[in-house]
């Protein structure tokens, strides 16, 4: 019951049983939440990286991982390469990662070294030139240039990803 002055009214307001559980989440309604809020219900897979609602699918992801790693491959060799501005944004990460892990120099991270770098010519290129390159940079060893053109046979915008500080 509301008092107001004088006159009382009656509320009228539905209440639900509230549901308690031991150390769990309540439930969600899902009908309500739209495209957006249910996506974490759905397999999103190995490789989202943390990424909320979308990644890129180039290819199945057992074609996709060995995709990335060929590119990574012909990227620590050339020190540049030019692809389309999705597969840049994608390799970006991976080429980021393994500078990163390479500076740590253990055997643990030597190994997912070798795991993503399959070119033994690659990992020496790694190590012998770009360890020492990038010892006194954190993060932030490569960039993108968006080409702003696109490819003619399937206008796939275009861009160029290289390492930073290279010579050239």
């Amino acid at each position: 019951r509301l008092e107001l002055g004088s006159k009382s009214c009656t509320s009228r307001v539905e209440q639900q049983p509230v549901v308690k559980h031991a150390g769990l989440r309540p439930p969600i309604r899902v009908e309500a939440m739209g495209f957006m809020g249910t996506t974490r219900f759905l397999a999103k897979g190995a490789r989202s990286k943390g990424r909320r609602a979308y990644f890129r699918k180039f290819m199945p992801a057992h074609k996709q991982w060995a995709l990335m790693k060929n590119m990574l491959n012909d990227l620590v060799k050339e020190q540049r390469i030019e692809t389309t501005l999705p597969k840049a944004k994608e390799l970006q990460q991976y080429a980021e990662e393994v500078v990163f892990l390479a500076k740590k120099n253990t055997p643990y991270h030597d190994g997912l070294v070798e795991s993503m770098l399959t070119s033994p010519e690659s990992r020496r290129i790694l190590y012998e030139r770009m360890v020492p390159r990038y010892i006194d940079r954190a993060f932030h060893f490569t960039r993108i240039l968006n080409q702003f053109r696109y490819r003619e046979r399937d206008t796939a915008p275009m861009a160029m990803i290289e390492y930073v500080d290279r010579p050239g």
